[in-house]
């Protein structure tokens, strides 16, 4: 039995795709993918080689800083002050010379439970310009679901001449809000109002599509397309008095929802481009695992219907009693996986394979003695330029991959890119350019680098 959960009107129906709405709609609910039950088990066992901190070379970095005091800038959007963009340059001693722009302003939630409150824990890109969010329901919870947006869509869509599009989206059709409510009883009586010329326009469609080009189909094709362009005249009528509803409407549309998932503290949600499937860490504790008989427990999913397909569990033995807990993740492109923990003031580096065929991991030969950041936000890869990055407020810090791998780092090969937005600094993520988008709070906005990260 699948789940019926009340969504927004947008990602209700299909619109104004060719001629009006979907055959395949539904007038006020959707139907949404159901949770997922008897996933395959990869039970590991302890996959982590054990290491002496000790025997880690220690480099000896002049690290810039970021925000240290975990005190930040927030402030509310205002659906009437639509011209609200952020501007933050890197510090003149950052390794690249850029600007962190606004691209787009995340919604209070894409409206699945009325727990969302505005919380994106992560972000991730894949290979095919597709974007991935992680909504959070809260930390009593560890719940979340997982959204995916085309980036060439929503430019298509509006998104990029105003970023507020999407947050204004969902919240036209928020079923948590009286007025959200009110547009989503409108969506139905458009819906039953256009049904009848949406099934004539597709008919006719499939007529015209049937004709040859001879000369006694000629005249038919005249006749059929004149009747065509009178009910497409009423469908667009119907749209110019309700041009708002079908703009936002297209933008829900476009987005591709998960089932809820534990999502842990939602900091991991990575991409693998080696196998196309992303991974999320469901790491329902902020510390290293409690004893030795707790896993470290990591889903895998698909891109293309974000559906969980593999489950891993494992420990990570570390010394004579610790197991040690992911909270971040990320992968190269040879299908290498990292993860990074702080130590001391520093921060250290594993990395190894995690696939259906094997799971381990070990600690990188070095570690950065200096960090310039206080909280471990998450680690991401550039494919462009082959630098794994760790992610701390208004710093984001990176040496070449290939040499966290073999240790072989020194104090010039890390960059850094600092910034003084004071705002909480939650996940980055590439395209294959070599842009960072950086997820920020409060409120959730995602902000482009204006040239590419090195």
């Amino acid at each position: 039995m699948r789940t019926s959960i009340k969504l927004m009107t947008a990602l209700l129906f299909s619109v104004v795709i060719g001629f009006g709405f979907s055959q395949t709609a539904s007038a006020d609910v959707i139907d949404a993918p159901d949770p997922a039950n008897n996933i395959p088990q990869v039970n590991a066992g302890n996959v982590l080689k054990d290491y002496s901190q000790t025997k880690l070379n220690a480099v000896d970095n002049p690290t810039l800083k970021g925000n240290m005091d975990r005190k930040y800038t927030e402030r509310t959007l205002d659906e009437n002050s639509p011209s609200t963009t952020d501007s933050y340059a890197s510090t003149p001693d950052s390794s690249t010379q850029t600007t962190l722009q606004t691209k787009l302003y995340l919604p209070d939630g894409f409206n699945v439970t009325n727990y969302q409150h505005g919380n994106f824990q992560s972000i991730t890109l894949d290979d095919s310009g597709n974007i991935y969010f992680i909504e959070s329901n809260g930390s009593d919870t560890n719940l979340g679901v997982i959204v995916k947006y085309n980036l060439a869509q929503l430019e298509k869509l509006g998104v990029g001449k105003d970023p507020m599009a999407l947050w204004k989206a969902f919240n036209y059709f928020n079923p948590y809000t009286d007025e959200g409510v009110s547009h989503n009883q409108q969506y139905q009586t458009l819906y039953e109002q256009l049904k009848a010329q949406t099934n004539t326009a597709k008919q006719l469609k499939q007529q015209i599509g049937k004709l040859s080009t001879s000369k006694s189909d000629k005249q038919k094709r005249t006749t059929l397309n004149a009747k065509l362009s009178a009910v497409q005249s009423q469908i667009d009528q119907v749209q110019q008095q309700n041009a708002d509803l079908f703009k936002y409407a297209k933008i829900d549309q476009a987005a591709q929802l998960s089932p809820q998932v534990d999502i842990g503290h939602g900091q991991t949600l990575s991409f693998n481009p080696v196998n196309k499937h992303l991974y999320i860490v469901e790491d329902n504790t902020l510390t290293d695992l409690r004893n030795r008989t707790e896993n470290n427990t990591v889903l895998e999913m698909t891109t293309s219907n974000l559906k969980p397909i593999r489950q891993y569990n494992f420990q990570m033995f570390h010394g004579d009693s610790a197991n040690l807990q992911l909270h971040t993740l990320a992968w190269d492109k040879q299908g290498n996986a990292y993860w990074g923990r702080k130590t001391g003031l520093g921060y250290m580096f594993f990395y190894g394979r995690m696939d259906e065929h094997d799971v381990q991991f070990q600690a990188a030969p070095s570690y950065v003695k200096n960090r310039g950041g206080s909280p471990n936000q998450g680690v991401s890869y550039n494919p462009a330029s082959d630098r794994l990055y760790f992610v701390s407020d208004d710093i984001l810090t990176s040496i070449p991959a290939q040499q966290v791998r073999d240790g072989s780092f020194t104090p010039s090969d890390i960059h850094y890119d600092a910034f003084t937005s004071n705002r909480e600094c939650e996940s980055l993520a590439f395209d294959q350019d070599g842009y960072g988008y950086l997820l920020v709070l409060w409120p959730a906005e995602v902000m482009k680098s204006s040239t590419p990260l090195d």
